[in-house]
């Protein structure tokens, strides 16, 4: 019997360690976001860290105007278009509450290889307006590499890419994974602005913005899980932001 009581007695007391607990005091040994990210900068799991955020019609927001009382939300970013015939359904109208509530407001697109150049630019410059737009337009990058090789690639993005800066007048900024970047994209775009996608902030310095994982934010105003991004130390919202 004795036995039995001390085993019990062993378990219990590995329990407590393993639930990071102690017996006596009873105060947790979990470490907040801001112990972890003091100790591994590069970690950023922390969600309450973001200078802006991109949505979609997969986003619900109920109010704007706490979307826009929230000082971190510098900007936000819209879908408005996916290759050479989808306009998000949500764009036009986010655009219009967005601005109205004070919000620096930019448009992306999703660059595909299923379509050319030429079509998806139409499909473009027919969704978004110019005068409708703060910031200098981005375009997502990452998608369908197994249908090109990277010189096919290369040549149609450039040609897109070429498109929308005629257009707007100002460059695009190019978002992809940090895996894309080096793989595709370093070489021929070296004199565009990059927002690089990453678990951990992006080892290289090319970039200009950095998004976590998805959905990851929550921001007051927005249900669910939202899209959050972050500028490189030696950036801000200047770098977005269209001169007129």
């Amino acid at each position: 019997m004795k036995n039995v009581l001390i085993f019990m007695a062993l378990c219990l007391a590995v329990l407590g360690v393993s639930c990071g607990g102690s017996s006596d005091s009873g105060v947790s040994t979990t470490k907040s976001y801001a112990e972890i990210r003091q100790e591994e900068p590069n970690y950023m799991g922390d969600s309450t860290v973001y200078d802006g955020i991109v949505l979609s019609h997969e986003n619900k927001v109920n109010d704007w105007n706490k979307v826009a009382q929230d000082s971190q939300v510098q900007f936000v970013y819209l879908k408005a278009t996916d290759g050479a015939s989808v306009q998000d359904s949500k764009y036009k109208k986010s655009l219009k509450a967005a601005r109205k509530a004070g919000i620096k407001v930019g448009a992306a697109h999703y660059f595909r290889m299923t379509s050319t150049p030429e079509d998806q630019f139409k499909n473009f410059k027919k969704t978004v307006k110019v005068d409708d737009q703060d910031l200098i337009p981005a375009v997502y990058a990452e998608c369908e590499f197994k249908r090109s090789s990277k010189e096919e690639f290369s040549a149609a993005l450039k040609s897109f890419l070429d498109k929308v800066e005629d257009y707007c007048g100002v460059r695009p900024v190019i978002c992809c994974s940090v895996g894309v970047y080096h793989k595709r994209l370093k070489k021929d775009f070296s004199d565009y602005m990059f927002w690089m996608s990453n678990p951990t902030i992006p080892s290289t310095s090319k970039y200009t913005l950095w998004q976590t994982d998805s959905y990851v934010g929550h921001i007051d105003g927005i249900e669910g899980g939202v899209d959050i991004s972050t500028f490189n130390d030696s950036c801000g919202i200047e770098k977005l932001l269209i001169r007129k």
